[in-house]
């Protein structure tokens, strides 16, 4: 009896990790240690900014759920088997990839054109790109939400935004 993708092995047995589940998490483990790595230069905080948390920490924090995630990865068939489901089969929809590469444009282009700026663009392309036609709905997402985030983070926690752009409207060199 051969092993049938997503029906177990043989003899029902969990199908094992394939090739590609070990060598996506090899490879998100490689990343992530390449970004803890570089978590590691970041300069420290003067005490009087300082509040109780290194800047490492976030990313860190961010980085440890990243791996956690990625250890279980070779274990889904296992998991999935225990549940009685089947692994997917299906491969992953075009919109997801379109979604991701538009993400992945907005912040490679937020150092150029500011935070604020990449907020707003993500927040007007992506219902776009869904097929939201509503603007009317739209529009207003896309300057309160942003607008929401830069005044609780630019002005409570007074964190601030990369200018990009913007810089010569904000008076910043």
């Amino acid at each position: 009896m051969t092993s049938i993708p997503g029906n177990g092995g043989r003899n029902g047995e969990p199908e094992p990790a394939t090739r590609t589940d070990i060598g996506v998490t090899l490879v998100i483990l490689t990343v992530a240690l390449a970004l803890w790595l570089e978590t590691t230069t970041f300069e420290a905080v003067s005490t009087l900014l300082a509040q109780n948390i290194p800047p490492e920490f976030f990313p860190r924090l961010v980085l440890v759920t990243i791996v956690v995630l990625a250890l279980v990865l070779p274990f889904e068939p296992l998991i999935l088997k225990r549940r009685g489901a089947r692994r997917r089969s299906a491969p992953i929809p075009v919109m997801t990839w379109m979604t991701a590469t538009l993400l992945a444009a907005v912040a490679a282009s937020m150092a150029w054109i500011g935070t604020l700026a990449s907020m707003v663009l993500a927040c007007l392309l992506l219902p776009a790109l869904w097929g939201e036609r509503r603007m009317t709905r739209v529009i207003p997402f896309a300057l309160l939400f942003p607008g929401a985030v830069a005044l609780v983070f630019s002005g409570l926690l007074k964190v601030p935004f990369e200018p990009g752009l913007l810089a010569p409207l904000l008076g910043v060199d």
